[in-house]
């Protein structure tokens, strides 16, 4: 008896996880507490399952053919809460596959189960100096693909996010390795962060470093006609910044050239001020967006306006991917769609890559269904807008 209290306890608890998975599952609007669990789902959802089964086995275990009753009827609702559990968390597997469906991606079952994370750090030993100001030192890691080339690579200019605040050049290793594999040279940049503000200077380090990049071309064999820009979060709003903005934003270094062919965000923060008001974690993104401009919309509109992609929007920007979590509460998903309506109306290319159930980086779990997505939709794009070869 003892022990048929004992499963039943931790039937029990296995329920009351699966119903908290359930909520963040279902849940339109999902309190701040709980975005935690909106990770676990976008991360490592298909483990919901057999955590659930366990928990309906083990209330099956418990409910047994003979009891008392009080063992037996907590065992029944376990049961019934675990099995609910257990299908709720086949959605986000459903959504995935069927989002790969649309893209004619395939996802990976072995690749999912694989694991690993997409987290780095610099590596000094691929580094340099590509700028020096307001006596910063600003490095760039450079990361060639291997063997040799009979010519010269395109290369992708790669900004780290944070926040403007935090992060470094060493975010995002594998993403830098699967485009090593394909052909790719990558400079890996770091730029000015808050605090002091950083609006005015961030984007021109990003522009700087691009510049940087062309001048450099021949020592490092890549064609400076080929050079795209790629980041995530605060790195896709500097991304798309370098891409889009226009003389107003000029490069914190003597270059001339900073024009790009493509340019690729994951789950950026095209337009600031919308930030502030839509994000599902507003003390976080706040914050970020406050050190960044040095106060709030309505204290600094315009700089709110001139750090915004959007701003910058007109039909000669170059072709634009958007990869982006349905469920990120950090930057949310309505900027980049928003943003690609915009590039729509005035005939610019772009594709927007709607991640089912994906939290803001989703991608640093290497394996996740999001992961697997963007990886698929990432190659097609740039196999049509820019190909290695």
């Amino acid at each position: 008896m003892v022990l048929r209290w004992l499963i039943a306890a931790v039937a029990a608890v296995l329920a009351v996880l699966m119903m908290l998975f359930v909520y963040v599952i279902i849940a339109v609007h999902i309190p701040a507490p709980f975005v935690v669990l909106t990770h676990v789902v976008s991360d490592y959802g298909l483990y919901l399952i057999p955590l659930g089964l366990t928990g309906f086995v083990l209330s099956l275990i418990a409910f047994g053919r003979k009891g008392r009753v009080g063992v037996r009827r907590v065992a029944a609702v376990t049961g019934l809460v675990c099995l609910l559990g257990t299908v709720a968390g086949g959605f986000p597997l459903a959504a995935a596959w069927g989002t790969a469906v649309r893209h004619d991606a395939k996802l990976s079952f072995d690749d999912y189960l694989s694991g690993g994370t997409n987290t780095g750090a610099p590596v000094e030993a691929l580094s340099t100096v590509y700028n020096t100001v307001d006596g910063q030192d600003l490095k760039l890691d450079v990361k060639l693909p291997a063997g040799t080339s009979d010519r010269p690579r395109p290369a992708v200019v790669w900004v780290h996010g944070g926040g403007w605040r935090n992060g470094d050049r060493g975010e995002a290793p594998l993403w830098h390795q699967w485009l090593n594999d394909k052909g790719y040279a990558v400079f890996a940049i770091e730029y000015r962060m808050t605090l002091p503000a950083r609006w005015n200077q961030a984007p021109g380090d990003v522009k700087c470093a691009v510049g940087w990049v062309k001048l450099q071309a021949e020592k490092y064999g890549i064609d400076p006609e080929r050079v795209m820009i790629a980041g995530g979060s605060a790195g896709g709003n500097l991304a798309l910044m370098g891409a889009y903005a226009d003389d107003r934003v000029p490069p914190s270094c003597a270059v001339t050239d900073t024009a790009v062919k493509a340019v690729a965000a994951f789950y950026p923060v095209p337009d600031l001020a919308e930030a502030w008001r839509d994000t599902g974690l507003p003390g976080r993104m706040r914050s970020f967006l406050m050190d960044y401009t040095g106060g709030t919309p309505d204290e600094v509109p315009d700089r709110y306006k001139a750090a915004s992609p959007v701003t910058y929007v007109r039909p000669n920007v170059p072709p634009t991917l958007l990869m982006h979590g349905n469920r990120d509460h950090v930057a949310p998903y309505r900027g980049s769609a928003e943003l690609a309506e915009r590039l729509r109306r005035v005939g610019v290319e772009n594709q927007l890559l709607a991640v089912p159930y994906g939290e803001h980086i989703y991608d640093f779990t290497w394996a996740g269904w999001g992961t697997q997505l963007s990886r698929h939709v990432f190659g097609k794009f740039l196999a049509e807008h820019f190909p290695a070869s």
